[in-house]
């Protein structure tokens, strides 16, 4: 696989590592595997296009998938540093302040920093981000009350805490283009202290569609024509079975034209409208499979299953 001009030979798009390494992929069934076992298939793609839109490489920190529990609701947070780092790269940026607010003898005390001093009350935190195409800054304050989820960063060091949840949310207003449903471990109920560190997996063992996940801020490249990834399957010969290559991208066309995500849904459509059930094709009915899902219109067409 080449890493020269970020893509493979499907004209899929693959992230160069910082080191050499082979390429960084991300995909649904990565998302499963190694990130997160017990998201659904719309919980993993939701997280896909969180990486996909803002950037994000899970693998360097700056996202999260969290789900404990399969009956429990999935959570995408990004780390904090995140946004410090995006910001610092925005040209607009001007820098931004940060403190706690305290109560002391009855008085309230803004101070920078995340010191509270012996004798003073915790209250909450406040943040302000400047622009440099804007007249105003952005100023958020927070509380305590809110936010302390009594977990044990939030008992251990309150102060810092509760001056990062009113710093990102200051940078999200500021720059709403650069932080959209982006989150924190802080603002959600979430321990940060806990947050998994995903460990990076051999790219070449990854079969299915590829997005890309530079680091936070890098701009990404156009992606290549859909159908060059369908050419390169119809260079191999027709005969034998349909490649993992081939399951990941039809699973990924179903979803995105049909809006059909479970693996039940999936061989239901295939058994209907083709006569095959995506385990008896092979590679050339694999190829004409592809080729007529990429001429369909995206969700909400006749085919959508419910």
């Amino acid at each position: 696989m080449s890493t020269n001009n970020n893509s493979d030979k499907s004209g899929a798009l693959v992230v160069p590592e910082k080191t050499e390494k082979p390429s960084v992929e991300l995909s649904i069934d990565l998302i499963r595997r190694y990130i997160c076992e017990n998201a659904t298939d719309q919980e993993a793609f939701a997280f896909l296009q969180l990486c996909r839109s803002q950037n994000l490489n899970p693998f360097l920190k700056e996202a999260y998938l969290i789900k404990y529990d399969r009956k429990a609701p999935a959570t995408m947070v990004v780390g904090k540093d995140t946004f410090t780092k995006r910001a610092d790269r925005l040209a607009e940026f001007d820098g931004a302040k940060a403190g706690i607010i305290v109560t002391k003898d009855n008085a309230i005390v803004y101070r920078e920093g995340s010191v509270v001093m012996p004798g003073e009350t915790l209250i909450g935190g406040w943040a302000e981000v400047f622009r440099k195409d804007r007249s105003h800054s952005f100023r958020n304050e927070c509380s305590m009350a809110e936010y302390d989820r009594k977990t044990r960063s939030w008992r251990e060091m309150p102060g810092t805490m509760v001056r990062k949840v009113a710093l990102v949310q200051s940078l999200r207003e500021a720059f709403p283009s650069s932080f959209s449903g982006m989150y924190t471990a802080e603002e959600m109920q979430l321990e940060p202290m806990n947050l998994p560190e995903y460990t990076m997996v051999d790219p070449m063992k990854v079969p299915h569609e590829v997005i890309e996940v530079q680091s936070a801020g890098e701009p990404a490249p156009a992606p290549a024509p859909v159908e060059e990834q369908t050419q390169a399957d119809s260079d191999a010969p027709a005969s034998g079975s349909v490649t993992p290559k081939q399951i990941g991208l039809i699973n990924k066309l179903l979803l995105e034209k049909c809006g059909i995500a479970e693996k039940p849904a999936r061989r239901a459509y295939l058994s209907r409208e083709f006569g095959y059930d995506g385990k008896n094709m092979s590679k050339q009915q694999a190829s004409d499979v592809i080729k007529q899902l990429l001429s369909m219109p995206e969700k909400g067409g006749e085919h959508n299953e419910h």
